[in-house]
């Protein structure tokens, strides 16, 4: 697929939602074993809506096409004359700290300017919380400082900082931007003490746009939609935020597109302890694609159902062999984990039900 002469990937969506979140789509979700109970255990920060935000908006503007697409729209012109955009690069978030413990969490890139060697590093920092943005000045110095201690050491020339706040909390953020001096004490003229280190940083607050009048490349307008239904309005009503898929001429495209998309307003529901119905699917799909919407829905999700069918295969074979013999070999786990095909897992889940030792069931693979 093509848009303004740049081919784009569909492979960032592509770990937004587990398989087990579309069997909901289809009514298969009573079947639930301990192996599953204990996979979700280590993830239950994910549960959290403003990661879901996160995981799917930096997915997204990782992707150094939408990053530019996204600068070109929104950011501040000055700066974007200034730089090469065909230049621009993904940058290392581990500036500062060791271990990775102070680490920058947000996007951060490397834009070289036109003129001289220098570069402006430009930071995407997601708010979600739709809270005060009092923190945000210490955070960015703590970002710009740990970038510039390692290009010092690194024998490169200091970049020049850019900091956009990309904020989607359900209401726009009114008034003055929070500024160090805010945090500071004050003297008796009510003015802050000492000789304040102040930063700038620009804020797009999305739901305070206009829904019909967001600008940029496909993509870019698919994703900043979702977000927008999601955050800043009801998430039911999600459907126009699918309306620049009809840019789309290539129908293999828009299916995988939809798909992705499809999966993360239901990890997103999830995330509020909802559920997406096949209903409010349909009514999304049919709302973009017309009559072709039952072939979308049926194109989208009859795969889903047998990857989900064979990864509930593979976890009740683990989940028996850890009942039998105390715990699943990595050799072991590793195999079934690979293995893709319904009748092979079907035999195997007999085998691990009946066979006397490990040794047993591992020459069976």
């Amino acid at each position: 697929m093509k848009t303004g002469g740049v081919v784009l990937p569909f492979s960032f969506f592509s770990h937004c939602v587990p398989l087990k979140s579309c069997l909901d789509f289809v009514n298969m979700e009573g079947v639930k074993t301990k192996s599953s109970a204990r996979k979700s255990e280590p993830q239950k920060t994910e549960s959290k809506p403003g990661n879901v935000y996160d995981a799917f908006a930096k997915q997204m503007l990782g992707r150094i096409f939408v990053f530019v697409d996204f600068l070109i729209h929104y950011a501040d012109p000055k700066f974007i004359k200034e730089i090469n955009l065909k230049k621009i690069t993904l940058a290392p978030t581990h500036y500062f700290g060791r271990g990775g413990k102070e680490r920058i969490v947000d996007l951060v890139f490397r834009c070289p300017l036109k003129r001289g060697g220098g570069s402006l590093m430009a930071v995407i920092v997601f708010e979600h919380q739709g809270g005060s943005l009092k923190k945000i000045p210490q955070k960015l110095l703590k970002y710009i400082s740990g970038i510039w201690e390692t290009e010092m050491k690194e024998g490169k020339p200091l970049s020049a900082p850019y900091f956009i706040i990309l904020r989607t909390g359900k209401k726009p953020h009114r008034g003055t931007l929070p500024t160090m001096a805010d945090l500071l004490p004050k003297g008796s003229d009510g003015k802050p003490l000492g000789h304040v280190p102040e930063i700038r940083y620009d804020v797009v607050d999305l739901p305070a746009w206009d829904f019909g009048k967001l600008v940029g490349g496909t993509v870019l307008r698919l994703a900043l939609g979702l977000l927008h239904k999601m955050t800043g309005g009801h998430p039911d009503e999600f459907p126009e935020a699918l309306l620049p898929l009809l840019e789309i001429t290539d129908e293999d495209k828009q299916i995988e597109l939809t798909k992705e998309l499809m999966d993360f307003v239901d990890k997103a529901f999830k995330a509020h302890n909802r559920r997406l119905d096949a209903t409010k699917v349909k009514e999304a799909i049919n709302t973009v694609f017309q009559e072709k919407g039952e072939i979308m829905i049926k194109s989208i999700f009859d795969e889903k159902v047998d990857e989900g069918k064979t990864e509930l295969g593979r976890e009740i074979i683990l989940e028996s062999i850890r009942e039998r013999f105390g715990k699943v070999p990595k050799n072991i786990e590793r195999a079934v984990n690979q293995m893709n095909d319904p009748i092979a897992l079907k035999s195997l889940a007999v085998r691990s039900a009946s066979c006397k030792t490990l040794a047993e069931f591992e020459a069976e693979l």
